[in-house]
């Protein structure tokens, strides 16, 4: 906002603006609502903009790419292409933003009526991963970035291991125009070639492990028959999210390879030249719609979100430090003081004085070294308990949802997460 001769700073955000956090950043001389503020001041000159709809409350609270991503997945392709246009010297009307608009409702539409058959894929993606198997995203084209970008979320936030959901894109880093090429080099976690899926993933791969393919029919599904075919000599679950225009149809032959594909069909586009770029825009939210689900639900089955909270999740910056506190606070009816020093005690140990005036960045990258942080904290605070014997509980449990269940039951404890999360939404 130094430069406003040369940028024009936009932000983007669905909550407003009083909202915005006002903690201290560190290394930086301003907090995030100064700068929030300090723009929503400049939006009236159309010197800066603040975008910020109100677009409804979280799926799970704390799992903002549910919402927040395609929100703004939607926000930003309407303004490219309106930018496009009026670059064009074509005129940018209401009526134009708001047909481009209507084909994402559209979109809703036509991806949430193959519901039975989405809630069918959660179920088995549940199975997998509640018998220590893996969810693996085979994905051609963006609709393979799509399937990469989901995996990737559900490390931070269901606290994942890195294996449990993974995804791989038709020709890896090429496709992706990677501009520093492969980066194969830095360790397994890097692969994401269909070469590499089968070479070093698939000899592994079990009945316990579930296996999507997302494609289009403008793909080659030659290929993606080949690829199935390999695949079910491991598994019997395979599954598979294709994309149709009216008139196309998947052949006979990739029909009894993968025998309940969620089919998604739709109609032929006739908004000029961004009539291609729409539809294309329109399979990969639909995909995106379908993967959060699937995913999100998986672990949720899994057992890693109680009551709507999220209670595994990995404490990686100052965001996810506080908003830890706030889930230890509505679960336990404890004062913030003893929920920070409690979950400090689960990052460090027991001994903690010494860590309580370090700086926040100290405390997330201990965190990000341990396992269990958040869940440990909780039980302990509900069965006051020490750290290290929450930690033996969980051990023992058949989930985090179960062992933080049995934990509110204990003969004698005051029922206060009912009420609490009752204050919390009254807020």
């Amino acid at each position: 906002m130094k430069n406003l001769d040369v940028f024009l700073p936009v932000l983007v955000g669905f909550n407003p603006v009083s909202m915005a956090r006002n903690d201290r950043i560190e290394g930086w001389n301003s907090t995030f609502r100064q700068v929030a503020e300090q723009m929503q001041n400049l939006h009236d000159s159309q010197r800066a903009f603040v975008l910020n709809p109100a677009v409804g409350p979280e799926g799970l609270c704390g799992s903002s790419r549910m919402k927040g991503g395609s929100a703004t997945k939607i926000l930003l392709e309407t303004l490219f292409l309106v930018a496009h246009k009026a670059s064009s010297k074509v005129e940018v009307t209401e009526k134009c933003l708001l047909e481009i608009l209507r084909t994402y409702e559209r979109a809703h539409k036509v991806t949430y009526s193959q519901s039975k058959k989405i809630a069918a894929l959660v179920k088995q993606s549940a199975t997998s991963l509640q018998k220590k198997g893996h969810l693996y995203l085979l994905g051609w084209g963006t609709l393979g970035l799509v399937g990469i970008m989901d995996a990737v979320e559900c490390a931070p936030s269901y606290n994942a291991d890195w294996r449990d959901v993974r995804g791989f894109i038709n020709g890896g880093y090429h496709t992706l125009e990677n501009q520093e090429g492969a980066l194969t080099s830095l360790g397994p976690q890097f692969t994401i070639s269909h070469e590499d899926f089968v070479k070093s993933v698939l000899p592994s791969v079990s009945e316990t492990d579930t296996i999507v393919f997302l494609f289009t029919m403008d793909d080659e599904v030659t290929e993606v028959e080949k690829l199935v075919e390999l695949v079910k000599e491991k598994t019997s679950n395979i599954h598979a999210i294709c994309h149709a225009t009216a008139g196309q149809y998947l052949p006979n032959s990739t029909k009894k390879m993968i025998p309940n594909p969620i089919v998604i069909t739709w109609p032929i586009l006739f908004l000029e030249y961004e009539g291609a770029f729409i539809q294309k825009f329109q399979r990969e939210l639909s995909s995106k719609w379908i993967l959060d689900t699937v995913t999100s639900g998986a672990h949720v089955l899994k057992g890693k979100v109680y009551r709507n909270f999220i209670v595994d999740f990995a404490i990686c910056n100052s965001k996810h430090f506080q908003r830890a506190v706030s889930v230890l606070q509505r679960l336990s009816g404890h004062p913030e003081t003893r929920c920070t020093e409690t979950l400090l005690q689960s990052i460090y140990g027991e001994q903690t004085e010494q860590m309580r005036n370090t700086e926040m960045s100290q405390h997330i990258r201990a965190a990000m070294s341990r396992d269990k942080v958040l869940p440990a904290a909780i039980v302990s605070l509900l069965r006051n308990c020490p750290v290290a014997e929450a930690r033996t509980r969980l051990e023992s449990s058949e989930s985090i949802r179960a062992a933080i269940e049995s934990s509110l039951n204990v003969p004698g404890r005051k029922r206060v997460a009912e009420s609490t999360e009752s204050a919390g939404r009254s807020r």
